[in-house]
């Protein structure tokens, strides 16, 4: 008896159909695979790619796609984000490179399987010379598992958030050097075998290699190794069967088996022997089939009943009388592989396109059901080891079912009296139309007058209760039997695997993202993986995104399970996911795999990350820097016109001139009023790095900033016309800066002074204002400064003898402030400027008041020496010259406050604003000014009654 070679299940026939298949491709991968349903749908997948490609145009563009996506992949490193640092605990994720994010899923599930990392960690290539290699294909796949090694490396103790997968893919080729289309959309289990088999391939080469170098046996490896051969061997089928094959179908031509003795065969793959079970004749053993991937329909709505049709499949035979029969094909598992993966078949062809001679991508539709699975799965009842006892169970659970069949076929009978009518709600509604047949509902509108109901009502409940009796009987029966049936394979679960990663696609059939979902169990954490981020995901949200649903369009489309011993519970850690900054930073299992040599790759590779991440954080700086330059430009340039707008920062020193005091708000703000622009920019630049940069202080500041960053800065604001050749010499800056600081004493003397002045400290006022004129005669004659102290100096005197004659008191204290004043007036102040009989009024002033309070003219004649002798008094000459206690230190600290004002702190000048206050307040006091007045338009000294009547009509207020 043999597996029909012509006619195959129908149910397998549909589906393939619905995938996309047409009959020809999907009879010829039949034919080819001898009824192994595994081959079958090897040889199967690659033909879908074909149906695009009909003539050498498509082909051609094919090979540009190609082309395309190697130079995208060599290009795309100039792109590449670096300096991005990985949370501690949180693992690494991988950089999609063009499309390839199912790559990157698949290297994920890949890492989180200790016995794959480990061989891929443990290869040695020291030997190893590419060259030497005849085999194009062979020393591709030994740079391949090369690079996937330093990938591994990466993840296992890199600290960035995500690493360069680049490398490994460029590094997937086929037998001639070319590299695969990875780049484009592609069945994921398609690859996931080529990729398998590749890798294996090269580990096994390296072994072999490494066994030549350690025992000097090399002659059976150079058989092995002869070109055009390889250690996995391809199936002789595709020699056999081509004519359903295109030769541009890559993965297709390249596809391996991998042997039984290699390093991933039982880690992947696993043995099926398959049996025909014919009704009436004898059980019929098939050639053993090997499978890796099990693939699911969605449309049986959950794993066990999928996988049970999937291992029981319906097939036709052909016997020995040449007459074709219905089958079941039973698979039974012989040796189960340690990674169980299940591929869930969304996709489906469109039938509205079934009549197009191509189809296009359109005619794919993607079922967005949920597909239920879960955490765990128990394969005794599929393995061979188990086939008695399975099958019994089988059969106990087949009559088990077929009673099920016969209680849903009586149920639906309740729902099928009299052409579908319910049997039971229509009785119900007799019995409610009955009821209301009595006196007291005469007003409903269903009411009927009619005789006495209730021998109707009796006989009408009768027969309700008696199908609602029946009902529940067999709603109970089905729930009994539901319930042996699913505890009938309890004594078959020792076989225990666990869920461990689900890759995801989100989007159409022929175009979207993919992403996993992976079950770390040391700390019984899920992962969330797409791309470079990775994070933490609660299992409440994987399963309900994994499971799928008729609204999203994101679902699991691949899900693997591992072997619970595989896990390794209660060993010691696995994968800790800690950086380099944690004290047990390599110390978990898949550190202890790195040799010395890896580590100093890990060492040197986050070395440069802290590098990246150095100059990463310096050309951010910079950036912002540059910003922050053109911000203060823009607030300068609006100052400046504010400042020219405000008249009432303009104090009067005459009739006939007004001058503006400086700008001091800021040193910036200094230089752009009056006008030193090149000075202006490189201040508010310095400004900008000082925000920025706090750590230097600027360019000038300590501590000194390092010449590798400043040489960077200027050579990116030369860029925007701020010539670094004229950048400011130390000595250019600390002369603008001591002629700012110089400003700012004198602004805080004349503030000092009339604060002074305003709160009855004259004897400090004059002596401020004493060293104040001294300081203000070494400015420019056009100078604010100049010009205030010629005013104020007549005005201040005046303002002293005005306070003490309305004081009307004459003590120790003001004769001493008499004294002084006489000793300031004898000064060489500004005397060119004072009015004819200055010094005469002035002595008649203070002889006056003297005079009117103690009547003492002994007094008064003592105090007025130094003007009758036209002598100075030294001793109150040195009283004069020493300043307030701590002015010094007062103006040091106000110098300091002010050049440590940022730009942008915008606080304003205060110093200004306090000196425009009070010197309009003592522009108010109309004795000071009637005073002045008379004394520049008399020819005489002024009379004693027109003093004390000047003083009596302003009073000072205190």
């Amino acid at each position: 008896m043999q597996v029909n070679q012509k006619f195959i299940d129908n149910d397998l026939l549909n589906e393939s159909r619905k995938n996309g298949y047409s009959d020809s491709a999907i009879y010829s991968a039949w034919n080819a695979s001898q009824g192994n349903i595994t081959l079958f749908y090897e040889y199967l997948y690659p033909t879908k790619n074909q149906s695009i490609i009909i003539n050498s145009i498509h082909q051609q563009y094919n090979d540009d796609i190609q082309k395309a996506m190697v130079a995208s992949l060599t290009m795309h490193q100039q792109y590449v984000p670096f300096g991005k640092y990985r949370d501690d605990r949180v693992p690494c994720g991988l950089l999609n490179v063009g499309n390839t994010c199912y790559f990157n899923s698949l290297m994920q599930t890949y890492y989180f399987i200790y016995d794959f990392v480990s061989p891929v960690l443990k290869c040695q290539f020291d030997n190893i010379n590419i060259n030497n290699i005849v085999d194009k294909r062979v020393a591709n796949t030994v740079e391949l598992v090369r690079h996937l090694q330093n990938l591994f490396v990466l993840m296992v103790g890199s600290d960035r958030q995500f690493v360069d997968p680049k490398q490994v893919i460029l590094s997937i080729c086929d037998d001639f050097g070319k590299a695969l289309p990875i780049g484009d959309q592609k069945d994921v289990s398609e690859f996931n075998h080529y990729f398998l088999s590749r890798v294996d391939e090269g580990i096994t080469y390296l072994i072999k290699s490494q066994q030549k170098t350690n025992n000097a046996q090399s002659q059976q490896l150079d058989k092995l190794h002869q070109p055009g051969q390889s250690m996995i061997q391809l199936p002789t089928i595709y020699q056999q069967n081509q004519s359903f094959i295109s030769q541009k179908s890559q993965l297709m031509r390249q596809s391996s088996i991998i042997q039984e003795n290699s390093i991933f065969y039982k880690l992947f793959y696993g043995k099926f022997i398959p049996q025909i079970l014919v009704k009436g004749q004898p059980n019929k053993d098939c050639q053993e089939e090997i499978f890796n991937i099990i693939q699911i329909d969605v449309n049986h709505k959950q794993l066990p009943e999928a996988l049970d049709k999937y291992m029981n499949q319906s097939v036709e035979y052909r016997n020995d009388k040449d007459e074709y029969q219905q089958a079941i094909k039973q698979f039974w598992i012989q040796s189960p592989p340690q990674i169980l993966t299940f591929q869930i078949q969304r996709v489906e062809f469109n039938k509205e396109f079934s009549n197009y001679f191509i189809y296009f991508l359109d005619s794919l539709a993607k079922i967005n059901s949920p597909f239920l699975f879960e955490m765990e799965l128990y394969l005794d009842r599929y393995l061979l080891s188990n086939q008695k006892l399975a099958r019994d169970i089988q059969t106990q659970n087949q009559q088990m079912r077929d009673k099920l069949n016969k209680i849903d076929k009586e149920l639906e009978q309740f729902n099928q009296f009299n052409d579908n009518i319910a049997i039971i709600q229509n009785l119900e509604n007799t019995l409610k139309f009955l009821k209301l047949q009595t006196s007291t509902e005469k007003n409903n509108p269903f009411y009927v007058d009619s005789n006495d109901n209730k021998v109707a009502i009796k006989s009408i409940t009768d027969y309700l209760n008696h199908f609602i009796k029946k009902r529940e009987l067999l709603l109970k029966d089905k729930k009994d039997t539901e319930l042996k049936i699913s505890h009938s394979y309890n004594q078959l679960k020792k076989q225990k695997y666990v869920l461990q990663s689900i890759l995801m696609h989100e989007g159409s059939p022929d175009a979207g993202h993919y992403f996993a979902y992976i079950y770390n169990f040391d700390n019984k954490k899920w992962y969330y993986f797409n791309d470079i981020h990775v994070h933490e995901e609660i299992e409440q949200n994987v399963l309900k995104f994994a499971y799928g649903d008729h609204i999203n369009s994101k679902s699991a489309y691949l899900i693997q399970y591992i072997q619970e011993d595989k896990v390794k519970q209660g060993q010691k850690i696995l994968r800790s996911f800690s950086n380099s900054e944690n004290s047990d930073y390599l110390k978990d299992q898949y550190g202890l795999l790195l040799s010395q040599k890896q580590r100093d790759l890990l060492y040197q590779e986050n070395t440069k990350l802290k590098q990246e991440y150095q100059q990463q954080l310096l050309n951010s700086q910079i950036e912002t820097i540059i910003q922050t330059y053109y911000k203060y430009f823009d607030i300068a340039n609006e100052k400046q016109k504010q400042h020219q707008l405000k008249t009432y920062l303009s104090i009067p020193i005459n009739l006939s001139i007004q001058i503006k005091p400086p700008y001091l708000e800021n040193y910036a703000m200094f230089l752009k009023i009056k006008n030193d622009d090149r000075m202006f920019r490189w201040a508010i630049l310095d400004d900008a790095v000082k925000k920025i940069m706090p750590q230097f202080n600027g360019f000038f500041g300590q501590p000194e900033m390092n010449e590798a960053v400043k040489t960077q800065i200027l050579d990116e604001v030369n860029k925007i016309g701020l010539n670094k050749q004229y950048f400011p010499s130390n000595h250019d800056r600390q002369t603008t800066i001591e002629e700012y600081k110089s400003n700012i004493k004198l602004q805080y003397m004349l503030t000092y002074i009339l604060e002074s002045y305003f709160n009855n400290k004259l004897i400090d006022t004059l002596k401020v204002l004493h060293k104040f004129m001294k300081q203000a005669k070494l400015t420019n004659q056009s100078s604010f400064f100049y010009t205030i102290a010629i005013q104020l100096k007549q005005q201040m005197q005046l303002g002293i003898i005005c306070k003490i004659l309305q004081n009307k008191i004459m003590n120790d204290q003001e004769i001493q402030i008499l004294k002084l004043l006489i000793a300031f007036s004898m000064q060489e102040h500004f005397q060119y400027t004072e009015p004819k009989l200055w010094s005469k009024q002035l002595q008649n002033l203070i002889g006056t008041a003297i005079q009117i309070y103690t009547q003492n003219e002994k007094l008064s004649q003592e105090v007025l020496k130094p003007y009758i002798l036209e002598k100075k008094d030294m001793d109150q000459c040195q009283i004069l010259d020493i300043c307030p206690q701590d002015f010094d230190q007062q103006i040091e600290s106000m110098q300091k406050l002010y050049l440590e004002k940022q730009f942008e702190n915008n606080l304003g000048d205060f110093l200004l604003e306090n000196l425009i206050l009070n010197y309009q307040k003592l522009l108010q006091i109309k004795s000071i000014k009637q005073l002045l007045d008379n004394i520049m338009n008399s020819l005489s000294i002024l009379d004693k009654k027109e003093i004390l009547k000047i003083m009596e009509e302003n009073p000072q207020i205190k």
